[in-house]
């Protein structure tokens, strides 16, 4: 099984970041072919928790459900100037450890913003090839999709850039890119 990065907006994200995200998900658990990184790790935290249910809360900052995290932020809070510093620091160390361990990266760039594309660049540079996904119907006002289209101009070796329409076709491509 590949380790993967499934990434996409984080914290103001919408559905259709969501549906990204909780896609690919299923479709790495279900085809056996993979695991998202943040996915396996928070599992063990919530073992019981419904597989759809689960999914959709890991798309959220982890700060919301990381259950090391009121320890942790009583035991670091001297350390930081302020509470903006301290879950930076807090959500940058486990974001680390997902990346790390991820052989590849699969991006949802509907929704990307400056997040997306620090961690995007991070990949490239560490030689571990991406997989990107956008949709023309999804992208709000503001975003510059050929922003991303140059990713896969600049790093051809190491980016795979797909439009979609439909979701299915996000399963398909990610079996299929996987599977190579």
């Amino acid at each position: 099984m590949i380790p993967c990065y499934v990434s996409g907006k984080g914290m103001h994200a919408t559905d259709a970041t969501w549906h990204f995200k909780t896609t690919v998900m299923a479709t790495l658990q279900s085809s056996g072919l993979g695991y998202d990184t943040r996915y396996h790790y928070y599992r063990k935290q919530f073992p019981e928790m419904p597989a759809d249910e689960f999914s959709r809360m890991v798309c959220d900052p982890v700060e919301y459900y990381d259950k090391a995290w009121s320890a942790w932020q009583v035991e670091q809070k001297d350390h930081f100037a302020n509470a903006d510093e301290l879950v930076t620091a807090f959500f940058l160390e486990r974001d680390r450890g997902f990346q790390a361990e991820a052989e590849v990266a699969i991006f949802g760039f509907d929704e990307a913003g400056f997040g997306s594309g620090v961690n995007v660049m991070r990949f490239i540079h560490a030689g571990k090839p991406v997989l990107g996904f956008y949709n023309p119907d999804n992208t709000q006002t503001g975003h510059n999709i050929h922003n991303v289209m140059q990713l896969a101009l600049d790093y051809p070796e190491s980016v795979t850039l797909y439009r979609y329409r439909d979701v299915d076709e996000i399963s398909r491509q990610v079996v299929a890119w996987l599977g190579v």
